[in-house]
C-alpha cells in the first residue's frame, strides 16, 4: 500500500523539482541580474549610489528583463504560457492596457514577468509592441530611499521622466501593484495620481501583480483606476469560472480592434428611456473589456441585473435590467455599449447560372466540392433526414430554448441546401453550390422564424470556440434585423469583425427593403449585420429562370445601400457610416430548395411547393437570404481550391470576378453578380505562401494573371475588375497582380484609403501605386464597372450626413430615414418573400 502510493506521488515530485528549479532561475535573474542586464557596463554596477545624481535613475530603481532576455536567460522557461499570451493581448490592446496578474504566488508572478519580456524581445509580439522594453521596479531599493513622500514623489518623477527621454517605450512592473497605486499605497497613496496621469497619457504601460482581494480593495473599487486596468485570472481561475476551456487563450480574447464611437447607449434603446413607456424590466446587450470581471459582476448586482447569457470570446452579456438601473448602467466605466437586445428574422437551374457548371467542366476542377470544409449556418435549423443533406451535419446546438435542432420552420434546411445540398432523387436539378461541405447547424431562430440577438451572438461565440474542431471556414447568416448603431458599435457586426479577424468568412443578406408600396426603389435599409464593412453583403439577382446573364438584373426587393446605421457624439450629432453595400448579389429570385417535412413555409404556403414527399419536399422562395447561400458555398469552392485565402482575399476574389449587371448601380449590386467560374479560376492561380510579412507588390499570383472573361451557358461576360472599399471602387491590375497589405487578417480592405479633407488618397503602405480609386458612384454599362455612368459622387458619402440627408432622392430612388424606431423599443425583421404578388416585375 506504501509502495503503491509512493508510486503516485512520483509525478507530482518529478513536477515539484522541476518547478523548483525554474523558480530559483527566474528568482536568480530577477533579483541579481540587475547591472549586467542594464547594458553590461561594469562601472553601472560599481557606481549605483551615484546613479541616481548622474541621471541614470533607471538602472538604480528599476531591472531591464528585455536585455536579460535579450541574452537568451529566460528562453528555457515555458510554464504559464496561458497567462503570458493574455498579458501579450492586453498589452496590445488600445484601451485597459495594462494588466494584473492576480495570484498570491511570487514565483508565477516572476514567470510572468519574464515570459513577457522573452516574447517581446523574440519579437513573438503584435506590432504594437515590437521595440518596448520591459522594466520591473526595484520596489526594495525604492523605499529604502524614499523614507517620505516627498522623496517618493520626487523620484517616480525622475523616473517617469528618464523613461520618457529614452528612446524606447517601457512597460513597467509593478509588484505588489497596490504599493504604489491606490488608497492603501504607500505614503497614503502619495504618488498613485501620478501613475493614474502618466498611463493614462501613454508615457508608460504597466504590468500589475497583486492578490484579487488586495487588487479590488485598492485598484478594483476605484472606477477611476479600474478604467485603466485589465485583471489576468489564473488558468485555472478561468476554467473553475468556466469561461473556456476547449480553446486557446487568444480565442477567448478575441475581440473587435474597431473602436467604440459616440455615446455609449444605443438610439432606440436611449429613446426607450426616454419615452416613460419603458416596460419593468428590459433585455439588453451590454458589451464589456472582461465579462469575468468580479468588480463587474458586484456592480450587476447592485443595480439588479440578470446575466442571461455571456459570450466571452465576444466581450458580450445577453443580460435583462430593471428599466431603472439602464442610466446608472450605461455611466459604469466597464459599460462600453449598451444596445436592445433586438428580434432577429430569416429574410428568404443554381449550378448552371452561377457559373458552378462552367467550373467543373474545366480542367483539374472537376473535384472541387468544398470536401473538408465547414460551413455554419445560423437559420432556424436543419432537417437531418432530408435526401440532399442527410449525413452532411457535422454539429448541431441550438440557441432558442426550444431544445431541439432540427427545422419545424423549414427555412435553415432551404438555406443550408442552397449552399451545400447535394440533390440525389431529382437528378441534380436541386443541388446546391458546394455538395460535399459539412453543414454546422446552429439553430438561433426558433419555429416561427423569430430570434433575438443574443441568440444570434451566443451561436457566433460557438463558432470561434468550434472553428478548429470542425474546420469552419465560413459562416452564412440569412438573417438580420434593421440596422440603427454603427458597425463600429453594433454587437453583431463587432462580433463579425472578431470571426474575420480569426480567419472566418462571414456571409450576411442585404435584406428585402429595397421597395416598398410608395417607393418602388428605396435606398439605405441594408440590414444588420450586413452594414459590417468585413462581413460579405450580399443582394438578390433576378435570373428571369434563365441559364444565360443576358437578362438578368438586381431584384427590386433586394436591399439597396449605403448603410445608414449612424452613431451620436456628445452633442447629439448623428454621424452616418454611409458605406457602400451590398458587396454583390447572387441569384434570389423564386429559387427552389429543399424545405423540411411538414414545415411551417411549406404548410401555410402550399402553392410554392415543387416537390413533395417525405424527406424529399422542395420549394420556391425569393429573398437575399436565398442569394447568400449561394455566395457561402462559392467561399467554400475557394477555400477547397485554395486553403490558404484569407476572408479579404476570398472577398477581393469575388467582387473582381463579378460581372457588373447593366443599368444598376453600386449600391444596388455591389461589385457585380457572382461568378463562380471566374472566382475559382482566379483563386486556383493564388500563391499558397503569402503571410503578414510579404511585401506590398511582391506577386500574388504564380503565374500571369488570367483572361478576365467567363463564358456562362453561351454568354460570354467581362469581370467588374474591381473591388468595393467603404466608400469607393479601387481597380488596376495590380489587385491581382501584385500582393497588398489589405489582403491580410485583422485587417480592412478600406484600410489602405486615407480620407483627407474629404479626399480619398491611397495609403501607400498598403495598396501599391497600381491600385486606382474611384472618385464616383457609378452605373454599370455592361462592361468593366469603372466603364460606367455616374450616379453621384462619393464625397456625398464622406460627408457625414451633411449632403446625404433622409428623403433625398437619389437619381431614381429615395434614401429612407434611418432605423425606423418604433415607440416601443422593439425593431421588428423582415420575413422570406414568399408570395408571388409581393415579386411582380421580379
Amino acid at each position: 500500500m506504501n509502495q503503491s502510493k509512493s508510486h503516485r506521488n512520483r509525478p507530482l515530485l518529478r513536477w515539484l523539482t522541476a518547478l523548483g528549479v525554474t523558480l530559483s532561475l527566474v528568482g536568480g535573474i530577477l533579483t541579481s541580474d540587475n547591472a549586467s542586464a542594464q547594458s553590461g557596463e561594469s562601472s553601472r554596477a560599481a557606481n549605483r549610489e551615484k546613479s541616481k545624481s548622474s541621471g541614470n535613475v533607471l538602472a538604480k530603481y528599476t531591472r531591464d528583463l528585455s536585455a536579460a532576455a535579450e541574452r537568451g536567460r529566460f528562453s528555457s522557461l515555458t510554464d504559464r504560457k496561458y497567462e503570458v499570451d493574455r498579458a501579450i493581448q492586453i498589452l496590445s490592446r488600445a484601451t485597459r492596457n495594462n494588466p494584473v496578474v492576480l495570484t498570491d504566488s511570487q514565483a508565477v508572478r516572476d514567470l510572468v514577468a519574464a515570459g513577457i519580456a522573452n516574447r517581446i524581445a523574440n519579437g513573438d509580439v503584435p506590432e504594437a509592441l515590437v521595440g518596448k522594453r520591459v522594466l520591473k521596479l526595484d520596489l526594495n531599493t525604492l523605499f529604502h530611499e524614499a523614507t517620505n513622500k516627498f522623496a517618493l514623489v520626487d523620484t517616480l518623477k525622475q523616473i517617469i521622466a528618464e523613461i520618457n527621454q529614452a528612446d524606447f517605450k517601457a512597460i513597467v512592473i509593478i509588484d505588489p501593484v497596490q504599493s504604489l497605486i491606490g488608497q492603501s499605497a504607500a505614503f497614503d497613496g502619495a504618488v498613485s495620481g501620478l501613475l493614474h496621469d502618466s498611463i493614462k497619457n501613454g508615457e508608460i504601460q504597466c504590468v500589475g501583480a497583486s492578490s484579487e482581494i488586495a487588487f479590488q480593495q485598492s485598484i478594483g473599487s476605484d472606477e477611476k483606476l479600474a478604467s485603466l486596468f485589465f485583471s489576468l485570472e489564473m488558468k485555472e481561475v478561468a476554467e473553475a469560472r468556466n469561461e473556456s476551456t476547449e480553446t486557446s487563450p487568444d480565442e477567448n480574447a478575441r475581440k473587435s480592434s474597431e473602436e467604440f464611437a459616440g455615446e455609449n447607449v444605443s438610439p432606440d434603446l436611449r429613446e426607450l428611456m426616454q419615452s416613460g413607456k419603458a416596460p419593468s424590466r428590459v433585455k439588453a446587450i451590454l458589451q464589456v473589456d472582461d465579462t469575468n470581471s468580479s468588480m463587474l459582476r458586484e456592480k450587476l448586482a447592485q443595480y439588479g441585473v440578470k446575466i442571461e447569457n455571456q459570450m466571452p470570446r465576444l466581450g458580450t452579456l445577453a443580460v435583462d435590467v430593471p428599466a431603472r438601473a439602464l442610466e446608472e448602467l450605461s455611466r459604469n466605466s466597464q459599460t462600453r455599449y449598451l444596445s436592445l437586445d433586438r428580434r432577429v428574422g430569416s429574410l428568404g437551374h443554381v449550378q448552371a447560372t452561377t457559373g458552378e457548371t462552367a467550373m467543373l467542366g474545366e480542367t483539374g476542377n472537376s473535384g472541387i466540392d468544398a470536401k473538408g470544409i465547414g460551413i455554419a449556418i445560423l437559420d432556424s435549423g436543419i432537417s437531418p433526414t432530408h435526401h440532399s443533406l442527410k449525413g452532411r451535419i457535422a454539429y448541431s446546438q441550438d440557441f432558442t430554448g426550444e431544445n431541439r435542432t432540427d427545422d419545424p420552420y423549414g427555412h435553415g434546411t432551404y438555406v443550408a441546401a442552397l449552399a451545400a445540398g447535394k440533390d440525389t432523387d431529382y437528378a441534380g436539378a436541386y443541388s446546391g453550390v458546394a455538395i460535399a461541405a459539412n453543414l454546422i447547424n446552429l439553430r438561433v431562430l426558433d419555429s416561427s422564424g423569430s430570434g433575438s440577438v443574443s441568440a444570434l451572438l451566443n451561436a457566433l461565440n460557438v463558432v470561434l470556440l468550434k472553428r478548429s474542431t470542425y474546420n469552419i471556414r465560413v459562416v452564412n447568416m440569412s438573417l438580420g434585423t434593421p440596422a440603427v448603431d454603427s458597425y463600429k458599435n453594433d454587437p453583431l457586426c463587432r462580433a463579425v469583425r472578431s470571426l474575420v479577424d480569426a480567419g472566418i468568412v462571414v456571409i450576411a443578406a442585404a435584406g428585402n427593403n429595397g421597395k416598398d408600396a410608395l417607393h418602388p426603389r428605396l435606398y439605405g435599409l441594408i440590414h444588420s449585420p450586413g452594414i459590417e464593412p468585413s462581413a460579405i453583403t450580399v443582394g438578390a439577382a433576378n435570373t428571369f429562370g434563365t441559364d444565360a446573364r443576358s437578362d438578368d438584373g438586381v431584384a427590386t426587393y433586394s436591399s439597396r445601400g449605403p448603410t445608414r446605421s449612424y452613431w451620436t457624439d456628445l452633442s447629439g450629432v448623428k454621424h452616418y457610416d454611409n458605406i457602400i453595400k451590398p458587396d454583390l448579389v447572387a441569384p434570389g429570385n423564386k429559387l427552389v430548395s429543399a424545405t423540411a417535412n411538414n414545415s411551417s413555409l411549406l404548410l401555410s404556403n402550399p402553392l410554392l411547393a415543387v416537390k413533395t414527399g417525405t424527406d424529399k419536399s422542395e420549394i420556391r422562395l425569393s429573398g437575399t437570404s436565398a442569394a447568400s447561400p449561394i455566395v457561402a458555398g462559392t467561399a467554400a469552392l475557394l477555400l477547397e481550391a485554395n486553403p490558404s485565402l484569407t476572408p479579404n482575399m476570398v472577398k477581393m476574389i469575388l467582387e473582381y470576378t463579378a460581372q457588373p449587371l447593366t443599368g444598376f448601380n453600386m449600391l444596388e449590386q455591389g461589385a457585380g453578380e457572382v461568378n463562380v467560374e471566374g472566382a475559382v479560376r482566379l483563386a486556383n492561380l493564388v500563391r499558397t505562401d503569402l503571410s503578414a510579412a510579404t511585401p506590398v507588390s511582391a506577386a500574388l499570383l504564380t503565374t500571369t494573371p488570367p483572361i478576365v472573361q467567363t463564358t456562362i451557358a453561351g454568354q460570354t461576360f467581362t469581370w467588374s475588375q474591381g473591388v468595393i472599399f467603404k466608400y469607393d471602387f479601387a481597380t488596376g491590375a495590380d489587385l491581382v497582380s501584385q500582393y497588398q497589405a489589405v489582403y491580410g487578417q485583422g485587417v480592412l480592405l478600406s484600410d489602405g484609403v486615407l480620407v483627407s479633407d474629404g479626399v480619398l488618397l491611397s495609403d501607400l503602405s498598403k495598396l501599391s501605386t497600381g491600385v486606382l480609386l474611384s472618385d464616383n458612384i457609378l452605373i454599370s454599362n455592361g462592361l468593366t464597372m469603372s466603364d460606367g455612368t455616374v450616379l453621384m459622387s462619393n464625397g456625398v458619402l464622406l460627408s457625414d450626413g451633411v449632403l446625404l440627408s433622409d428623403g433625398v432622392l437619389i437619381a431614381d430612388g429615395v434614401l429612407v430615414s434611418d432605423g425606423v424606431l418604433l415607440s416601443d423599443g422593439v425593431l421588428l425583421s423582415d420575413g422570406v418573400l414568399v408570395s408571388d404578388g409581393v415579386l411582380v416585375g421580379d
